[in-house]
């Protein structure tokens, strides 16, 4: 047992080998009731020891397919999935729980969509991480229209005339617990690392345009996605969010939305974050065109085949209309379309996207790129559907590198070989080096150059190599597509 004061009262840990692990803490009140779609509240106090051996609920949420890779590569846990819309808990590994170790920290943002995730995932256990001798913080935040809703009469109940968000300010809240509190594990408030996957990853980018949360960290990974050069376009502002809110309501109030079932909230709609007037005060895309986001190192990258999990053939109507698509996109055989779907969808949503963050912010601060190429080794007779663009197998897909960045192969009982345990040894060195350093060259890797657009470390192979950007005559398309010249 091992034992920490934070400011709402005393923990009760335990260990995991040589590391303390804390689970479950409450960063925030419960955002239940009336304080459904609210702001996160401080967590209250409680009296005596609190146990913080189990891991909190997961925020309500649908499953995705059971059939699909990434219900496998994410989802599959050992341990039972309990659900509630009580979520608002964090975990913390540690190496050295003394207050005065003064660690670095690594906050993990778990992806899936906004719809889909939590804390405690096996895919993104901190004690990895933590051996390597940094603190860990994973956190939940609200999903779906739990977490994300805008509405007028959600405006009209707030002081700054916001809504939507929730799931964002809670990331925040989290981020201001860790300042508050992290000392209590042996953790440096001053050096903090904001890191995630796919929308986790985009939330990061999110934060670094936000005013609100620059104080909370010093440094930023994403992995896989952004908030900027996004295929969809800029975030919404509050009034066609709140629109699209209204249609989602299907004329409900906000008193019979509050009294609803939380689960059947969580069932239907995609959402995401909108300028709310809060936190994202203006589009990330202004901020990052303008120079002004948060100045810290980023560290960020895709995988090979990230479009393999999402590609079907009716994305080709989305082709772009430009001088030179033919070539970049080819489309002359079956074989060659069903390439193209894939090639496009992840190039659109996720390569492009991840590209022009590091491209508009290493003018700004130090930025690292890198790319990773290893297909994981799968099961024979994982219960798995075929990709939907018609072709073999995944590839590198979307979220693939997870278990290599976190080095958490053991969460699943694929058939790694030494090679994999290799990369992923490599991978999580260099991920803890860049929360350590806020530079990730060094041991094994030959010299990481900055990026400026064209060059990334590349992960795949029995050593890592620095190499070009994928298929970089795609994102000069891309970026003339997405952002014209003026007249």
């Amino acid at each position: 047992m091992i034992r920490a004061s934070v400011g709402p009262g005393r923990l009760t840990g335990e260990y995991d080998g040589e590391v303390a692990v804390f689970r479950g803490i409450p960063f925030a009140e419960p955002p239940v009731g009336e304080l459904r779609w609210r702001p996160p509240r401080a967590a209250p106090r409680w009296d005596g020891e609190r146990r913080a051996d189990t891991f909190g609920p997961a925020p309500l949420q649908p499953q995705p397919p059971r059939d699909s890779i990434m219900y496998h590569t994410n989802f599959a846990d050992r341990r039972a999935l309990v659900m509630s819309e009580d979520c608002l808990y964090l975990n913390v590994w540690t190496p050295d729980p003394a207050p005065g170790a003064r660690l670095p920290v690594l906050v993990w943002v778990h992806g899936g969509g906004n719809r889909y995730g939590h804390g405690g995932q096996e895919i993104h256990h901190g004690r990895p991480m933590a051996r390597r001798g940094l603190v860990v913080v994973t956190l939940n935040h609200r999903l779906g229209a739990l977490g994300f809703l805008a509405h007028p009469e959600l405006a009209a109940e707030d002081d700054l005339g916001a809504s939507g968000n929730y799931g964002v300010l809670d990331i925040v809240a989290a981020l201001t617990w860790v300042r508050e509190n992290i000392t209590a594990f042996g953790g440096d408030p001053d050096r903090v690392t904001l890191a995630g996957n796919s929308a986790g990853a985009a939330h990061v980018c999110h934060l670094m345009a936000a005013p609100a949360a620059r104080h909370l960290f010093h440094a930023a990974i994403g992995q896989s996605a952004s908030g900027v050069g996004r295929a969809e376009g800029p975030l919404p502002d509050q009034a066609t969010a709140q629109k699209q809110g209204l249609r989602w309501a299907e004329d409900r109030g906000l008193g019979v939305l509050r009294r609803l079932d939380g689960v059947e909230l969580v069932l239907k709609g995609h959402f995401g974050p909108v300028v709310d007037g809060r936190v994202l005060t203006e589009p990330s895309d202004d901020v990052f065109d303008a120079a002004r986001q948060h100045a810290v190192p980023l560290l960020v990258g895709t995988n090979d085949d990230e479009g393999s999990v999402y590609a079907a053939l009716d994305v080709l109507r989305r082709l772009p209309v430009e001088p030179g698509t033919d070539e970049v996109y080819p489309l002359r055989d079956g074989d060659e379309v069903r390439r193209t779907a894939r090639r496009f969808t992840g190039e659109s949503r996720f390569g492009y996207p991840v590209w022009h963050w590091a491209r508009t912010h290493a003018p700004v601060a130090p930025t690292w790129m890198y790319r990773f190429t290893r297909v994981p080794p799968l099961p024979a007779g994982l219960p798995l559907a075929p990709p939907r663009d018609g072709l073999p197998g995944y590839g590198v897909h979307h979220t693939a590198e997870l278990p290599y960045a976190l080095d958490t192969l053991t969460a699943r009982a694929w058939p790694w070989t030494d090679a994999d345990r290799e990369l992923a040894r490599t991978m999580a060195d260099t991920w803890a080096r860049f929360v350590t350093d806020h530079d990730p060259g060094g041991g094994v890797l030959p010299a990481w150059p900055r990026f400026t657009g064209a060059r990334a470390m590349v992960f795949g192979g029995e050593t890592a190599e620095v190499g070009p950007v994928q298929r970089l005559d795609a994102m000069h398309l891309l970026d003339r597509v997405s952002r014209p010249l003026p007249d």
